[in-house]
């Protein structure tokens, strides 16, 4: 079977990494088929680590061709590409490669078409919803990663419940190992009894809300809590945030680490995952943190409320709410005591999000009917 995966863009982030996740884990479940990446616009470095497991990574830099509006040049093209490589399987992801590659595979005739919808939520203009509504009816399947990204699509796109199939983001479990003695100090200096982590972009389109998380802290620290806050990730948000840190007088509790390479060794060292996205419609690394044995504690909105299950390996609080933050994480500082049991009830929780599990539901959907 020959499975060719377009996408916009290979650059870090939660689309990429999951397709290089379950890609990974399909070069060892059946490395007689063949893998092919398509990406429409620039190759970053992410695009290596597909290449370290020899699947091949093609960079067609559209750019230009956007920025002139040349849909019927991208999608000559496209036709061209996909009719040369004769794949049986095309996979679309994110908004731009759904759209046109997933309309020029249905043009060549490929047999098995499968979009996925990750949630592109700022990208829900009149314009948008129309051709996500219209391009529905060229796809075998479209893969959403919750029930409540299955609904927001459903409404915003009007798109039929019968052409989504929910399977919720994957890790791959191997890699995420649980810690009894945590050495924090490897990372950064001094570092605080209770030091929480967060990940994720600090930019604006997507917007993390790491200040809610700030704040949080800051509450903390009013109280005399010993707390401190990884944030990993970076932005054009990071000098706002970090003079936020200076005006609540915390700058020395709040630690920038930028992009990191070595999340997976960074994650099991902390005290526990935060999160404070107002909408996350999956959240993968929130199941990094927990497949490292980390309590979370996650807003009540979008479908990473759902991964944790309140008080047992985590906490769900009202989004938005820096108080209600604080409220649930001083609720794990204070139950020190049953922390192990967080730790045990996190790492059985998210046996179910392995990725072997998920390519073997995703294979079902190749050979599909």
């Amino acid at each position: 079977m020959k499975i060719l995966h377009f996408i916009d863009e290979i650059k870090m982030g939660g689309a990429q990494t999951h397709l290089l996740t379950i890609v990974k884990e399909m070069v060892l479940q059946h490395p007689e088929d063949e893998q092919k990446i398509i990406v429409l616009f620039e190759d970053n470095s992410l695009s290596e680590k597909f290449r370290e497991i020899n699947v091949e990574v093609i960079c067609l830099n559209l750019r230009s061709f956007f920025q002139t509006k040349s849909f019927f040049k991208i999608l000559q093209l496209l036709k061209k590409i996909i009719k040369k490589e004769a794949p049986d399987v095309i996979e679309t992801h994110l908004t731009w490669s759904r759209l046109l590659a997933n309309t020029a595979g249905f043009m060549v005739g490929v047999k098995n078409r499968i979009g996925f919808e990750q949630g592109d939520i700022y990208m829900n203009s009149i314009k948008f919803r129309f051709l996500n509504f219209m391009s529905q009816f060229l796809f075998h399947k479209i893969i959403v990663c919750s029930n409540q990204l299955k609904q927001w699509t459903n409404s915003t796109h009007k798109i039929f419940n019968y052409k989504l199939n929910v399977m919720y983001n994957c890790v791959d479990l191997s890699k995420y190992k649980s810690i009894a003695n945590k050495k924090l100090d490897t990372f950064i200096d001094n570092p605080p009894k209770f030091t929480f982590v967060t990940v994720g972009t600090l930019g604006r389109g997507v917007n993390k809300r790491v200040d809610v998380s700030i704040k949080a802290i800051g509450l903390l620290k009013e109280k005399g809590h010993d707390v401190g806050l990884l944030v990993c990730g970076d932005g054009d948000q990071r000098n706002e945030l970090e003079l936020l840190a200076n005006k609540l007088n915390i700058s020395n509790a709040i630690h920038f680490l930028g992009m990191r390479n070595d999340v997976d060794q960074l994650l099991p060292n902390a005290f526990a995952f935060i999160h404070a996205a107002p909408y996350e419609p999956f959240g993968i690394v929130c199941i990094e943190a927990m497949a490292c044995g980390l309590p979370a504690i996650v807003p009540n909105s979008g479908g990473i409320q759902n991964i944790v299950s309140n008080g047992i390996d985590g906490f769900v609080y009202e989004k938005l709410s820096e108080n209600a933050l604080a409220e649930k994480m001083e609720k794990l500082i204070l139950n020190d005591e049953a922390y192990p049991k967080f730790t045990e009830n996190a790492l059985e929780n998210v046996k179910q999000y392995d990725v072997a599990l998920y390519v073997s539901e995703l294979y079902k959907l190749y050979h599909a009917k």
